[in-house]
């Protein structure tokens, strides 16, 4: 039997690139999928593609009672929430921070960060009682190193290593196993416009889907992908800032995002645009 036959799970950003692939990818393993996204109509979407195991969501991560609400939905609809998998992010770029509207370095903050702390406390209000389950938060490599181009987002993403590392210490021993998942440049519209550069390769959504996946069956609480790249992060992290530049440098990373082509990007640019204004 499938460690995930019959468990419920809940995929925030559910509704494309990774989210859409760690639903499908739950749902041939037999748990029962919520798929949870700003863009509910989409969601609904893709639950009626993956099957009857799937149902769709709204879901604004940004808004605490939204959050709530939700679960307490999944609650009564499918069962007890076994995995929570916070995977809703968006990324928007520039050269410098500074030049970047306020507003949207907040929404960056408030989707990638404070949606992981919402989805979080709120899951725990469920789980903590039961004393079982399992909390997902899917961080990125930005979360351990500094993206240039990309410090709003790169914040965001250390918070929520930060915060799942504290919250996991909190929790060691009430049973609920809680999960950070640090990729690598993922091939999704994130990506949409951004310099390509020889010895940066992109990761598939399906590349991080599985090894959400092999995380929630065997409740692995940290996890790098591709695996190989945390070896280097982790030697990264070892050295001075100088040195971290340098190997940034080496490596390509403070072009791949500072010089985005508008236009290549406009698909992505514009959807972000029209959830915060519908927001």
């Amino acid at each position: 039997m499938d460690a995930l036959e019959e468990k419920v799970v809940v995929v925030t950003g559910g509704a494309r690139g990774i989210g859409r692939s760690i639903a499908g990818m739950a749902a041939l393993g037999g748990a029962r999928v919520a798929i949870a996204d700003i863009d509910g109509a989409s969601a609904g979407e893709v639950a009626h593609e993956l099957g009857t195991r799937c149902r769709g969501y709204g879901l604004d991560v940004s808004d605490d009672a939204s959050f709530r609400d939700l679960l307490e939905r999944v609650e009564d609809e499918l069962g007890p929430v076994s995995v929570l998998v916070n995977n809703a992010g968006i990324a928007e770029a520039s050269p410098r921070v500074g030049d970047q509207p306020r507003e949207l370095v907040g929404r960056m903050i408030d989707v990638n960060l404070n949606g992981v702390i919402n989805g979080t406390l709120a899951a725990l209000e469920w789980m903590e009682p039961r004393r079982d389950g399992q909390i997902v938060n899917v961080a990125s490599q930005a979360g351990r190193l500094g993206v240039p181009a990309l410090a709003a987002y790169t914040a965001s993403k250390y918070g929520v290593v930060g915060f799942t590392d504290a919250v996991r210490f909190e929790y060691r021993g009430f049973g609920i196993c809680v999960t950070c998942v640090m990729p690598g440049p993922v091939d999704t519209g994130m990506m949409q416009g951004t310099r390509k550069v020889p010895l940066i390769r992109l990761v598939s959504p399906e590349a991080v889907a599985a090894e959400v996946i092999a995380a929630m069956r065997h409740r692995r609480e940290e996890v790098f992908v591709p695996r190989s790249s945390g070896y280097l992060v982790r030697l990264a992290g070892m050295l001075p800032p100088a040195g971290r530049e340098r190997l940034s440098r080496i490596f390509g990373l403070h072009r791949v995002y500072a010089e985005i082509d508008p236009q290549a990007r406009s698909e992505y640019s514009g959807r972000i645009a029209r959830q915060r204004a519908g927001r």
